[in-house]
């Protein structure tokens, strides 16, 4: 991965300060954690060719690639398969090693056209959870929507009013002028997954009103077609479940948790012939789902749930509806090395 002006920031300084001073290295040479690191990238390509939310590209093609190469040269990579037995505790192995799972959420069209080829070429095995609803559409989903309303806002300044179950504060000022828009697009979508926003069509169209933004466009087929995932499956990637509609389940009934859950499932089995083991809840973060979700996922017949709010996961402290993932932030070359090798010996991401 070439190093960008961009990389910028305390932990860039950090990990560079780690690496060029040898620590990293030495921390390498240490015995590992018996452990699984699970990756979790979005979109694979250049923020600055799409339209809409530039926050969920994860990294170049380059990016990945050499990614990729680092992992396979100094961790160690796993399937679904692997990872769930070692999340059950079903491996008995006594070499202590760092597991690395390679996932993407979304099933965005680039995971195909870009990712899979450099996965395939390297022989190892990404984990594609879909949105089953999303699969060969043309779909601007709420994240890519909010974006381009606030890329779009003729009003640099106001204010959203939030339903009072949202939990404070009860307005949201939204100052594009003074804060920028990355900062700001980043306060507007915090708002929207908070598990109290029980109206999100109200959401947006009070974002729409108050921003005074333009129409959404037309786009072209953004997410993976059945043919396409069909097709990874021969190549060796596996599939998961990211619910049918990619709603934050903890905001739904029980009942429309089940759909959800034991609806994506069958679409999957039916589309693809597999039977679905995993699922990642949609936007994965502590709030967004909850004990009885957990219990929904493990009734609607998965082996593993993943989060979406950073850590790992240590040999007998893991929750097999609770996985941890993190996420890869189109980080620079040098902090992804010594986040590795950190995690590797500490086991943790970091810094």
């Amino acid at each position: 991965m070439a190093e960008r002006a961009h990389f910028g920031g305390k932990r860039e300084w950090l990990a560079r300060a780690l690496l060029f001073s040898g620590a990293a290295s030495l921390l390498s040479q240490l015995p590992d954690r018996d452990s699984l690191l699970v990756l979790n990238y979005h979109r694979i390509g250049n923020a600055n060719d799409d339209l809409f939310d530039p926050g969920i590209f994860s990294a170049t093609g380059e990016d990945f690639e050499q990614q990729i190469s680092f992992l396979k040269r100094s961790a160690s990579l796993v399937t679904l398969e692997e990872a769930l037995r070692f999340v059950s505790g079903a491996v008995k192995e006594t070499r202590r090693r760092c597991r690395v799972l390679i996932t993407f959420d979304d099933g965005y069209k680039d995971n195909y056209e870009v990712a899979y080829p450099i996965l395939r070429s390297h022989g190892v095995q990404g984990v594609f959870f879909l949105v089953t609803s999303m699969v060969g559409a043309c779909a601007v989903p709420w994240w890519d929507r909010i974006a381009w309303l606030m890329k779009t806002a003729q009003r640099r300044r106001f204010t959203l009013n939030l339903s009072a179950e949202l939990g404070a504060p009860a307005e949201l000022l939204v100052d594009i002028e003074r804060n920028g828009l990355h900062k700001s697009l980043q306060s507007v979508l915090r708002a929207y997954k908070l598990p109290g926003n029980s109206d999100p069509d109200r959401f947006m169209r009070e974002l729409t009103e108050a921003a005074e933004s333009e129409a959404i466009p037309a786009a072209e087929r953004r997410f993976m077609s059945w043919d396409e995932a069909r097709a990874m499956i021969r190549g060796g990637m596996a599939i998961g479940s990211h619910t049918q509609s990619h709603a934050v389940l903890s905001r739904l009934a029980p009942e429309q948790q089940v759909e959800e859950l034991s609806g994506s499932r069958a679409i999957l089995k039916e589309k693809l012939g597999i039977e679905v083991e995993a699922l990642a809840y949609p936007v994965g973060h502590r709030g967004s789902f909850s004990a009885e979700t957990q219990r929904i996922a493990q009734g609607a017949g998965y082996c593993g749930a993943f989060s979406h709010y950073g850590g790992t996961n240590l040999r007998g402290t893991i929750s097999a509806f609770d996985i941890k993932r993190t996420k890869v932030v189109q980080q620079s070359m040098s902090r992804f090395r010594v986040q590795t090798a950190v995690c590797k010996t500490m086991g943790k991401f970091w810094p």
